[in-house]
């Protein structure tokens, strides 16, 4: 996986051992390249897919002080001719301004500098973390990647379970915080400056940014005043991360985002290839091919007739990502190695609904009219349970779920996680806490690990992740940007050419006046009686392929000898909630289902290994 390793250590041993086999469980693939460096007691590495940040590293200063690597791309301040690469570029800057270089710097980046002089090393990551690294302090040195697993191959690192881990991946379907499967080892924050004095043993992690530094909104401006600026900042930021020779390539589906970035994209640089897949009676695959005919762009379309792919496909993105999100989200998996003989870069729409669209307001109207910190908490865990995913385990569920060893142990741990995080923000307005909290924990630990997915074949660059957009369009009054009201007159007015194909949600068309959108309402009701030809919300069939295709798979992954022998779960409950599922009576239990089922593949591959 594309990203920056190291191995500190406070006693002067040689990391050289210690990098090769972090750098050889970095590398899944032939085309990943990965390069290292061996100092006294210090060792730094970089691993990528030969697409981004290629140059030779680490990187040493003239003077041998200092010595760096880098992933990513750097938009801001923009690096000057001659000067070779990022990594130089922050050299320079960090000579002249300290840790401040990081509140000017813009892009999605990671990198780590160790610098011999001051007998420290740094790493640091861009606003809203979106290349993930991880990090471990234990036994008088610093270990971290891009990978959990590379962290994991140190002999020395005793492995132990996170509980309060367990105990939030099988109800809210994913990681919160900066935790991660096994004890010791964290994410790195997003907007984080991680600092390490080994001759002291000494890490702090602290933020250099956080979302309580969004700028004041503009007196006296205008609804207008913030469409007009939206499409402005959101054009640029298109126009930014369109340049270079990359080949350029959108998913896209039949949704706003997408639609957007590919219309926009095509206007600036075409062509740009679009891919789409789901089964194929689905909305995605309809107006998809719809809209890139509209836009010019070459589609390619990937159906997924039935779950037996799953199979074949869902060991790999267990070993990309780490089991944070469940074997539900491979679903891109038949578009990745066709994706690469495509294009070089994904231009995604990651974020775009949950900024300029205020899409985690929108879903949690209880929370963002909640009387005080305690309701809000409550009707935010309802919502992360329920509504930002499959729905999942009930509070009941969980108490049948574990065993009595394990019980007191694992019940009400995800709540009282849950409790901790949002105290944090406590005496911020709702609808900035729940812009927060879905930022980090919808949009950074759950989308974002179907990007890393994909990052192991081709990378991704996130126009709507840019920081004067995000800036923009979180200072606004919410109002501005609940139902979509912002984001379909940005639409108007920047690519009028797709609101004139229907959204996938709802099948009504985007433009105005309302009368047109409801008269196409009516004709698509009269054309679905007329033809029975009825289009799937959904672009996936888990949990028909759990019952069917998958089902000897799911029933050996949660009932078999090596998964009750663990001992945390109680063997009745799982064996109901099995049938339960496959008895069709019961809809939407792969939510309960599939968390159950990833939890015990990254055990066998992670832990049991």
């Amino acid at each position: 996986m594309s990203g920056v390793f190291g191995w500190v250590d406070s006693c002067a041993e040689s990391p050289a051992l210690p990098l090769k086999r972090m750098a050889d469980a970095l590398r899944l693939f032939e085309w990943a390249q990965a390069q290292t460096w061996a100092g006294a007691g210090v060792g730094l590495g970089q691993v990528n897919i030969g697409l981004f940040s290629t140059d030779p590293q680490p990187l040493h200063s003239e003077d041998g002080t200092l010595s760096g690597v880098f992933f990513g791309e750097l938009y801001r301040p923009a690096l000057p001719r001659g000067e070779g690469s990022e990594i130089a570029h922050i050299f320079r800057l960090y000579r002249e301004r300290g840790d401040a270089l990081l509140r000017d710097l813009e892009g999605v980046f990671v990198f780590a500098l160790w610098d011999a002089a001051r007998g420290h090393l740094l790493v640091a990551n861009d606003r809203l973390g979106l290349i993930p690294t991880y990090y471990a302090h234990f036994d008088g040195r610093l270990v971290f990647a891009p990978q959990v697993k590379a962290i994991l191959s140190d002999a020395r690192f005793e492995k132990q379970l996170d509980l309060t881990a367990m105990a939030q991946f099988l109800r809210f379907q994913r990681l919160l915080g900066d935790r991660t499967f096994f004890e010791g080892v964290s994410l790195l924050p997003h907007g984080s400056l991680l600092r390490y004095v080994p001759a002291e043993d000494r890490l702090t992690v602290e933020h250099y940014w956080d979302f309580d530094q969004i700028p004041a909104w503009p007196a006296g401006a205008t609804f207008e005043d913030a469409v007009v600026e939206t499409g402005r900042l959101l054009r640029r930021a298109v126009e930014v991360r369109t340049g270079g020779e990359h080949r350029l390539g959108v998913y896209l589906s039949g949704g706003l985002d997408s639609r957007t970035l590919l219309a926009l994209a095509a206007q600036i640089r075409p062509p740009v290839v679009s891919l789409t897949y789901g089964v194929p009676d689905c909305r995605d695959m309809y107006y998809a091919r719809r809209i890139a005919r509209r836009v010019g762009s070459p589609h390619h379309a990937f159906p997924l007739h039935d779950g037996r792919w799953v199979r074949g496909e869902v060991g790999l993105h267990l070993e990309i990502t780490e089991g944070f999100v469940t074997w539900t989200h491979c679903h891109a998996a038949v578009t990745l190695r066709p994706g690469r003989e495509l294009m070089d870069v994904n231009l995604s729409g990651f974020f775009g609904d949950q900024a300029v669209g205020a899409r985690a307001i929108d879903h949690s109207p209880k929370a963002f009219g909640a009387v005080d910190a305690l309701d809000f908490a409550v009707r935010m865990y309802d919502d992360f349970v329920n509504h930002y995913a499959w729905p999942g385990l009930t509070d009941a569920e969980e108490r049948l779920l574990f065993s009595e060893r394990f019980a007191p142990q694992l019940q009400g741990r995800a709540w009282a996680s849950f409790l901790e995080l949002t105290g944090h923000l406590n005496g911020c307005a709702p609808e900035r806490k729940i812009d927060w909290l879905a930022s980090l924990y919808q949009s950074g630990r759950l989308s974002n690990m179907n990007l890393v997915y994909q990052r192991a074949f081709f990378e991704a660059r996130y126009p709507f992740c840019d920081y004067d957009l995000v800036d923009w369009v979180y200072a606004m009054p919410v109002d501005y940007r609940l139902n979509d009201r912002l984001y379909l007159e940005v639409m108007r007015r920047e690519v009028p050419e797709v609101t004139w194909i229907p959204r996938d949600t709802d099948e009504r068309l985007l433009v105005r006046p309302g009368f047109v959108r409801s008269a196409h309402g009516v004709y698509q009701k009269v054309r679905r009686r007329i033809t029975g030809r009825t289009l799937r919300t959904i672009h996936e069939d888990p949990e028909g392929w759990l019952r069917h295709d998958l089902r000897e798979w799911a029933e050996d992954v949660l009932l078999g000898e090596r998964a009750l022998g663990r001992g945390f779960y109680n063997p009745a409950f799982v064996r109901s909630l099995f049938e339960r599922h496959m008895s069709g009576r019961q809809v939407h239990t792969i939510g309960q289902i599939a968390p159950l089922m990833t939890y015990e593949m990254m055990l066998r591959r992670f832990y049991d290994e």
